[in-house]
């Protein structure tokens, strides 16, 4: 710890002393202090629909797990951001159909609390030039407008790994021109969570 971080304490001891005070609201009064600042209409809801992922630890034949993958039809606010990043995650997952269509697959059927891995992308849609108050500390920031999609993913064939699938989809075009080609795009970011049970 430096110098730097000392000189902090006090302004972190109110801060602190604020977000105590936070902890302590009931249920009610904290979603009312979200409601406040919260338009219901910037919500992204995904649409997702049935299918399987091969996990990476998967060995010796494909095993199919069921999952929720998302759905070809998008409505609402994050619909064009959940296409896009369904057509980056498609070839490392499987649809009904597909499945279906296998000569005895070997689907693992019942499996609960199963991580698969993630993709989540955060698009910029909005920058903020004005600073607004935290509702907790009261400390001025800006307070952006982003959008947010998540997607299941994993092995399409057996030799593929969770970091030659996650390099091939930085690779793919669509990805990239996410984050490319504007301010808003360079603003949105992304992040990659492997599977765990």
């Amino acid at each position: 710890m430096g110098y730097s971080d000392i000189s902090r304490g006090p302004s972190l001891a109110a801060d602190y002393a604020k977000y105590q005070t936070w902890l302590q609201k009931s249920t009610e009064e904290r979603q009312t202090a979200f409601a406040a600042i919260t338009n219901p209409a910037n919500r992204v809801k995904t649409a997702k629909t049935a299918g399987y992922i091969v996990p990476f630890d998967s060995s010796g034949n494909l095993v199919y797990v069921p999952a929720r993958l998302i759905a070809a039809t998008q409505a609402g606010r994050g619909a064009a951001l959940a296409q896009t990043v369904k057509t980056i995650v498609d070839a490392y997952t499987f649809s009904t159909t597909e499945v279906a269509a296998l000569t005895t697959p070997n689907v693992l059927e019942n499996v609960k609390q199963f991580k698969f891995a993630k993709l989540t992308v955060v698009q910029r849609v909005t920058t903020s030039t004005t600073k607004e108050a935290s509702r907790i500390t009261g400390r001025k920031y800006y307070r952006h407008e982003n959008d947010s999609v998540t997607a299941n993913f994993g092995k399409k064939v057996l030799a593929d790994t969770y970091d030659s699938v996650v390099q091939a989809i930085k690779e793919k075009p669509e990805f990239i021109a996410l984050f490319t080609g504007s301010e808003q795009a360079a603003a949105s970011r992304y992040r990659f969570a492997p599977e765990g049970v």
